[in-house]
């Protein structure tokens, strides 16, 4: 597979203002028999080689967990995908502090918001994390600072951002952080239990998954070091990253993730096929032509093969070809290099298939 390693190597550059000092690489063809990991480069400046097993932050990845237990606790009646946000929710202070969520042209319209809205990606509320510089310097300035959910929305609606509505529910696709932020709160909302928990009893502990866990809410899991991703030259080793929670919080290997991806489009964390199949019910990013949202899931066309799995802004990817049983797991933990990465998926695609 030197072809494989060329690739990786190509994008390791340790200098610059974009460093990119390590990339974990996992190919797995269980038809071909193929299973290629290797890593490449080191931690940080200190030279200290990454090994294969190292963890590390998966990002946006975290929301395909997020989406398998809402579709979970609507096999379980807890919740139907047409149903309002606000409705679902059962405590009334908390309903209360989410009724102005989304406002459009000065109208209220947070309670037409449904599941299915904030899932898809269509619910027309703004990022919490990128749609106001303020809360980037908030984290950079204060890193140690932990990030309870509602400390979140609290800079949401100090910030006004709840009065800059991007579109009425369902009438636009917009990524945002904020859609799963609110579908963790919910789940906390139904279940009764914190999101950490629910993670580990219904996906972490019954696929073994032994290197997975939500980082500053769970205690670290295994031996194998972590590598932390870097904003340029900024190491991202001491922020706080709790905020990201049920839409970027987990921390995995690249072991763990394939075999997560797998089980889901297996069908193995559902009751039915019908929920994965509204799962991968894809529509177009207006933004990326090249990319398909569903539930929680991307799909994108490379070489004529279909991959469904999600990337991160780190730098990550986790994609798998459902026809040929081929998965693709890398990071690159570069937050201002994730084109790089794309260049990487695309370019071991396309050796692949040669």
């Amino acid at each position: 597979m030197k072809q494989f390693d060329d690739l990786a190597n190509l994008l390791i550059n340790p200098k610059g203002s974009t460093p990119i000092y390590n990339c974990l690489l996992y190919l797995n063809d269980t038809h071909k028999n193929i299973n290629y990991r290797k890593a490449f480069g080191c931690i940080d400046t200190s030279e200290e080689t990454v090994d294969i097993n190292y963890g590390f932050r998966t990002g946006s990845i975290t929301k395909m967990f997020t989406a398998t237990l809402i579709l979970q606790l609507m096999e379980e009646g807890l919740l139907c995908l047409d149903d309002a946000f606000l409705n679902c929710l059962i405590d009334s202070e908390t309903k209360n502090y989410f009724s102005e969520l989304l406002f459009f042209d000065g109208i209220n319209y947070s309670h037409q918001i449904t599941i299915k809205n904030l899932l898809q990606h269509k619910s027309g509320l703004r990022d919490y994390y990128a749609d106001d510089e303020r809360f980037f310097k908030s984290i950079m300035n204060f890193p140690n600072q932990n990030w309870e959910w509602k400390k979140v929305m609290n800079t949401y609606f100090e910030y006004n951002l709840n009065e800059k509505g991007l579109f009425r529910p369902n009438e636009g696709f917009y990524y945002s952080d904020t859609n799963y932020l609110l579908l963790a709160v919910l789940i906390e909302e139904l279940t009764h239990l914190p999101y950490d928990l629910v993670l580990e009893k219904r996906i972490l502990s019954p696929l073994s998954l032994n290197a997975t866990y939500l980082e500053f809410y769970q205690d670290k899991k295994g031996s194998a070091s972590i590598i932390y991703p870097f904003h340029g030259t900024y190491s991202l080793k001491d922020v706080n990253t709790s905020f990201d929670w049920g839409g970027g919080g987990l921390i995995s290997s690249l072991y763990d993730l394939d075999i997560f991806l797998r089980s889901l489009l297996d069908g193995k964390l559902f009751n039915t096929g019908k929920t994965l199949q509204l799962m991968m019910d894809f529509e177009e990013d207006p933004l990326k032509k090249n990319i398909r949202y569903g539930m929680g899931l991307q799909q994108k066309e490379i070489g004529g093969l279909k991959f469904i799995g999600h990337n991160s802004a780190y730098g990550g990817m986790l994609f798998y070809n459902i026809e040929t049983k081929l998965s693709i797991i890398l990071t690159i933990n570069q937050v201002l290099a994730p084109h790089k990465a794309e260049w990487l998926m695309k370019k071991l695609v396309e050796d692949f298939i040669s």
